[in-house]
């Protein structure tokens, strides 16, 4: 049945395939990311709070070279700047940098969406070239009944359904990870700039109490 389908939709099927085949990758490839990418953020978390509960500050930079995860990107970015957490400076170094990680996290989607645009048009292109087989038929043939035109028909049908079926997921896809990237990205935001904060607030204490047992002595 699905070979029938191929051969009936014509040789804009080979080309629809080829774009359900990438789509279907590019989905796959983004899946795995995120999760693993989920995965490394959630260990960097708890290594931070670990660090932080110990009063050990200064273990954060070296966990985050360590991560994968756009945190440790965006926290090390923080620490480089040297600003005060509240700072217009801080938040903007936070913002270029989360910029970046934004497209890293965006890699090929731009796929998905170029696909999700140009699949119905090949379809569309598969119904016009049946359509003129179908007409070239009958100008051959004569009006010889359904079966004269069944081919030509048959493949511009095909060809359309096909073209749709490869656009829908494939925008579908498109639309979910870009609305995952953005409320991630708001969370990530949002950790970064707690995790600075209580990072220069910990050392503030820990050099305090230098100061004070130096003093002391």
């Amino acid at each position: 049945m699905l070979w029938e389908w191929i051969v009936a939709g014509g040789m804009t099927m080979g080309m629809l395939i080829i774009c359900s085949t990438i789509s279907i990758g590019v989905v796959l490839e983004r899946t795995s990311f995120f999760r693993r990418i989920r995965a490394a953020t959630q260990t960097l978390e708890g290594q931070i709070t670990s660090a932080l509960a110990s009063k050990k500050p200064e273990l954060i930079p070296d966990l985050c070279a360590k991560n994968e995860s756009p945190l440790a990107k965006l926290v090390i970015a923080e620490i480089e700047s040297n600003k005060a957490p509240d700072s217009e400076e801080a938040r903007r170094t936070l913002e270029l940098t989360m910029r970046g990680e934004i497209g890293r996290l965006k890699s090929y989607l731009p796929v998905l969406a170029t696909i999700a645009s140009v699949s119905p048009f090949i379809g569309l292109f598969g119904t016009c070239k049946g359509i003129i087989v179908a007409f070239s038929d009958i100008a051959t043939q004569g009006m010889g009944g359904p079966a004269v035109i069944a081919a030509g028909i048959s493949e511009a049908l095909v060809s359309t359904a096909t073209g749709l079926l490869v656009a829908i997921p494939a925008l579908l896809f498109f639309n979910f990870f870009s609305r995952t990237i953005s409320t991630f990205a708001l969370e990530l935001e949002s950790q970064a700039f707690e995790t600075y904060r209580h990072y220069t607030s910990a050392l503030g204490d820990a050099a305090a109490k230098v100061v004070g047992k130096v003093k002391v002595n």
